[in-house]
């Protein structure tokens, strides 16, 4: 037997190093980006880099060799030496500059352009240009046209105690019943507004009206007429007065001696001011809300004469009563119209039977003190601040006219005559008009007054008016006759 031969020796294979191929793959690893690439490539298709050992990634025989950190951030570090460069080379040529440390010489500034300001406050509404405090119209707002169509007269109901525009295709009355609604084009019944019964006066607050009846105060929404609130005020109702800013409204009650605060955002009553055994009636308070004036003046019937005696409280709407000083100021003439300037420093009061308007001056501690009266046509009875120009208008009942007053200057600047009894006034919201009822044996007019040139233009009425009222925008008037129980529109 042959002894069992061994079998040769497997021949010993070279195998290649696994430092940058993936187990169990044909793929290798970029050793900049480290993302797969396919062996044969000498550079990387991610990072666009030179493969390192291009014997390694291309047969896959050597371990690849990692790149340097200057290979890695070359790119970064030229930018860095080149914005260097340039900042050096701005501070080399800013220190050569030729007479960098020189003072800057007198001839090459240029003057400079001093606007002139205002010495006093502006008013509200006003505007400071070049040194003088202008008045600057709203947008929105108007007056009447050079051609004045009147529409009417409407016959309205017997118990008709007010009527006011709601705007040009609208008009109120304030009845016995309710608040009536009628088209100002045809004088037709629009609604009746019964949820507030026996209205004395109509108000225009904002968005809302305010009716007046014996002991409480509607508050109807101007747009539908829907009743919004009721406000039980427990006593007589007499004036009501708006700021300019809207946000408090003044409601006189003249047999509770008071005056009622009501905050016109919510329409309720926050505070209410009493004033002695005196009973209020025409009240006025300035654009800051924080100055008001309250007489006891009332206009009489035709034919009967003055009350006698007469007051004026000056009293803060901001303040709590329990912090009110109540300075009372005698008053003799029936004081019967007040006027606040828009920046409460001065007043003026109205005298009906002394024919005069006596300023009140304010002083910082909140006291009055009363200034030299100025005459003026007989019987005054209404008197009204125009903030175009800062003038006020005086009407006279008796006298048959319209006075100017310059606010500024404290003096008569210009008397209009009428051919009848002036009975009421309004100015336009752009204080471009005023329009004022005149009436005279038996018959009457509307007198429209250019306030800039002062010129009289007449529309004649079937009756004798008594009231006028405008809408919000100025450009629709109501006139309204207490005798004859009828109303024109005039646009």
């Amino acid at each position: 037997m042959h002894d069992a031969v061994p079998p040769p020796p497997a021949p010993a294979t070279t195998s290649a190093p696994v430092s940058v191929r993936d187990a169990g793959k044909k793929r290798l690893r970029c050793p900049t980006c480290l993302e797969l690439v396919t062996p044969g490539v000498e550079l990387c298709p991610e990072c666009d880099e030179p493969l390192a050992g291009p014997r390694s990634l291309r047969s896959g025989t050597t371990t690849a060799k990692a790149p340097s950190w200057l290979s890695l951030h070359w790119r970064p570090l030229v930018t860095g030496l080149a914005m260097m460069g340039v900042l050096a080379t701005g501070i080399a040529l800013r220190s050569l500059a030729p007479g960098r440390f020189l003072p800057p010489r007198a001839a090459s500034r240029s003057p400079a352009t001093v606007t002139p300001t205002c010495t006093a406050p502006c008013w509200h509404g006003e505007a400071c240009q070049v040194g003088q405090c202008v008045w600057q119209k709203p947008n929105d707002v108007g007056h009447l046209g050079e051609q004045p169509l009147v529409t009417g007269p409407f016959a309205l109901p017997k118990d008709v105690s007010d009527a006011l525009p709601l705007d040009q295709d609208r008009f109120a009355l304030a009845l016995l019943a309710g608040i009536e609604v009628h088209d100002a084009r045809t004088g037709a019944l629009v609604t009746l507004v019964s949820d507030a019964p026996q209205i004395k006066g109509l108000y225009r607050v904002g968005d809302h009206l305010y009716a007046t009846s014996p002991q409480r105060l509607y508050v109807v929404d101007a747009a539908s007429m829907g009743l919004s609130k009721t406000i039980d005020l427990g006593a007589m109702v007499g004036q009501v007065s708006v700021g300019a800013n809207g946000r408090r409204a003044l409601v006189s009650l003249p047999s509770a001696h008071a005056v009622a605060i009501l905050a016109t955002e919510y329409h309720a009553e926050i505070d209410r001011i009493h004033f002695g055994d005196d009973p209020v009636g025409p009240m006025g308070v300035d654009d800051t809300g924080t100055r008001a004036l309250g007489t006891t003046g009332q206009v009489p019937l035709s034919g009967l004469r003055d009350p006698a005696g007469g007051a004026v409280y000056a009293f803060d709407p901001s303040r709590l009563a329990s912090q009110q000083d109540r300075v009372r100021t005698s008053m003799l003439g029936n004081p019967v119209s007040v006027l606040m300037t828009p920046d409460g420093s001065t007043s003026y009061v109205a005298l009906r039977a002394e024919d005069a308007l006596v300023p009140l001056e304010w002083l910082p501690s909140g006291a009055v003190r009363r200034r030299e009266r100025i005459q003026t046509c007989d019987e005054p009875e209404q008197i009204e601040l125009v903030r175009r120009g800062r003038r006020a208008l005086v009407r006279c009942n008796e006298g048959r006219a319209l006075e100017v007053f310059d606010l500024a200057k404290g003096e008569l600047a210009r008397h209009i005559p009428f051919n009848g009894r002036a009975t009421d006034l309004v100015v336009t919201p752009d204080g471009e008009q005023a329009l004022v009822t005149l009436t005279g044996d038996g018959a009457g007019s509307l007198a429209i007054v250019d306030l800039e040139t002062y010129a009289v233009k007449l529309l004649p009425l079937s009756g004798e008016p008594k009231r006028v009222r405008l809408t919000p925008d100025g450009r629709t008037a109501l006139v309204f006759s207490d005798w004859a129980k009828v109303a024109w529109v005039v646009r």
